[in-house]
């Protein structure tokens, strides 16, 4: 049974789900009223909202996988014969651990979840909730293609930032306060980060493929590095600037910004030394967040790579979980 769950964790990238996790995490502090829970139902819509995000992502993650699959398939490429550049990508699915069938199977399975979330909130909450799970459906089913037309980061920022944020506070309250949109941007913008790091480490293989992520369209690594700086500091920006009417954050922002900082630096230069390929030694610190298997990452020799993937996600993981603290102790 472990085995099964272990191999289902892999199959849906489960290593992923605290980029959604964190930014839900924010959008219930901001949403958590103590008169919340005994006037309504909060425990049990936030329940079913973070198990709602949680398949979404997952369901993006395996869709993302198979569509790759499928179009290599269309082009006569066996499915023994498929390889991706990243080694953890599609592994069981190339292997044989999981058919196509099964995977078509898992994908409908996961979106059971959101369709009862949706049905649920759109009886206590009305019509106003479904362009927030429209667009969460349409991104996640468009994500696949989007970076063909340069738009998997905008994706990846709207679908972890305003979209999961900003719904999950109007399904849970109703209404969203001033300064939420502001919030989400910020978190949106951390979460990005992920995504380009991703998109530089993979340079070569999505300008063989024709994809155009940030790194291919710009086009030079140092300067998208600089770009991952100069966004993370509009990240901090608005947090400080822009979201002082929610909650008092004005005073809280500095907390986020000071956990999340050193890991943020760590990533940058750490980036520079994966493009001058100078020999790092890989070490995790338990101040760096966590890293998963590092034992078998190392073993796969895959650590040069997964080391970078960890600090950008662990990134967007603190900076969420800190603001998401400061919401919780919030004055009323």
């Amino acid at each position: 049974m472990s085995e099964s769950f272990n191999m289902f964790k892999e199959l849906v990238r489960a290593y992923t789900l605290p980029m959604s996790v964190a930014p839900f995490l924010v959008a219930l502090c901001i949403s958590y009223n103590p008169i919340n829970i005994i006037t309504s139902p909060f425990l049990f819509a936030s329940l079913l909202i973070l198990l709602s995000v949680l398949s979404i992502h997952m369901f993006v993650n395996l869709f993302d996988d198979y569509f790759d699959i499928k179009q290599k398939l269309k082009k006569g490429i066996n499915l023994a014969e498929i390889n991706f550049k990243s080694k953890r990508k599609a592994r069981l699915i190339l292997n044989g651990t999981y058919s196509l069938a099964q995977v078509e199977q898992i994908l409908v399975m996961l979106l059971i979840i959101p369709v009862i979330s949706l049905l649920f909130f759109f009886i206590i909450r009305g019509a106003i909730i479904l362009p927030y799970a429209i667009l969460a459906f349409l991104s996640g089913i468009f994500y696949p293609l989007s970076s063909k037309f340069g738009l998997s980061e905008i994706i990846v920022g709207i679908m972890f930032g305003p979209l999961l944020i900003l719904g999950t506070i109007l399904a849970l309250n109703g209404y969203i306060p001033t300064g939420a949109v502001m919030v989400s941007i910020s978190s949106g913008i951390i979460t990005t980060i992920l995504h380009i790091t991703h998109g530089i480490m993979e340079f070569e293989y999505d300008k063989d493929k024709g994809k155009k992520t940030l790194a291919v369209m710009v086009d030079n690594k140092y300067l998208t590095i600089n770009l991952i700086s100069i966004l993370i500091l509009i990240a901090y920006f608005i947090l400080f600037l822009f979201a002082k009417d929610t909650s008092h954050i004005i005073r809280y922002g500095i907390v986020p910004v000071l956990t999340s900082v050193y890991i943020a630096y760590k990533l940058i230069v750490s980036m520079y030394d994966y493009i001058e390929l100078k020999n790092v030694n890989f070490i995790p610190k338990w101040y760096l967040g966590p890293m998963e298997y590092w034992d078998v990452i190392e073993k796969n020799n895959f650590s040069y790579f997964m080391f970078r993937f960890y600090l950008a996600r662990n990134l967007s993981i603190v900076f969420n979980l800190t603001l998401a603290l400061c919401f919780l102790f919030k004055t009323y």
